[in-house]
């Protein structure tokens, strides 16, 4: 537990926790699903509960926690970009990974894809709708997060990096609406495409990757299960929340503008 609270952040020992959690968080995974679906079917005939005040505090604490992680990444990310050049920023491990500061937020953002499945926990028990969307990118995010971190994947940084600053904009909406603040659909409409945009972006630093270390014969800080892992995953992402715009934005006048609308119209009736 060291490498959580020394005042010098070791970035060999961060790895060496997170191999051997690695099957914990398999384990984890597995139990989490159970949990979910079990917790979902126990919930079928009963009232949700409301939970309002430890959802207001869960998402004040994973906005800010997103927002601290951007702010403080942001320096030495761009830092090495500038310095290093763009390339070399998804090739070899540097400062965002061993930094002090730097590094032990990035460390920080594999160790928060655990916490984060309590996310699931509210949706089943305040009985909303369970997209096959949510958990399946919970799961498969902390896998990936623990075996890419682990064995050296440099590239895993804009991937840390760009989901840190959607989460901060993300949760903060959440946190906006677990206070009951109505907020205009067109903000979540943006921050799903903010989400779509971070794989796009991840595609092309994993598909840029591929070819200097396949094709010009770069060595890079890469692993072949941690790039199959990660090329599975941004693939689906893509196809999934793509799948999520399109239906919840654009088909039919959107589901979401359309709720919208439906409940300004009650209220106004009210």
């Amino acid at each position: 537990m060291d490498v959580f609270f020394s005042s010098t952040f070791d970035y060999g020992a961060a790895k060496q926790w997170t191999h051997a959690t690695e099957m914990f968080v398999v384990k984890l995974a597995a139990f989490y699903v159970v949990t979910i679906f079990s917790i979902k079917y126990f919930m079928r005939d009963r009232k949700p509960f409301d939970l309002q005040l430890p959802l207001n505090a869960w998402n004040a604490f994973l906005a800010l926690f997103s927002v601290l992680g951007t702010l403080l990444l942001t320096p030495t990310f761009f830092g090495e970009i500038f310095n290093k050049g763009l390339t070399d920023s998804y090739c070899k491990i540097n400062r965002s990974y061993t930094d002090n500061r730097a590094g032990y937020w990035t460390f920080l953002w594999v160790v928060s894809k655990i916490p984060e499945l309590v996310d699931t926990i509210f949706i089943v028990l305040r009985k909303r709708p369970l997209m096959f969307m949510h958990w399946f990118h919970h799961v498969l995010t902390g896998y990936f997060a623990f075996i890419s971190y682990s064995a050296d994947n440099a590239y895993m940084i804009w991937i840390v990096y760009l989901n840190y600053t959607v989460h901060a904009f993300m949760y903060s909406y959440y946190f906006l609406r677990s206070l009951r603040i109505r907020v205009p659909p067109q903000v979540a409409r943006m921050i799903t495409a903010s989400q779509i945009v971070q794989f796009l972006i991840t595609h092309v630093v994993m598909i840029h990757l591929a070819y200097i270390t396949l094709v010009q014969g770069r060595q890079c800080d890469v692993t072949l299960k941690s790039y199959l892992v990660g090329a599975f995953m941004e693939l689906a992402y893509l196809f999934l929340f793509s799948r999520f715009y399109y239906i919840s934005y654009i088909a039919g006048g959107g589901k979401k503008f359309v709720n919208h609308k439906r409940l300004d119209e009650q209220q106004k009736v009210e």
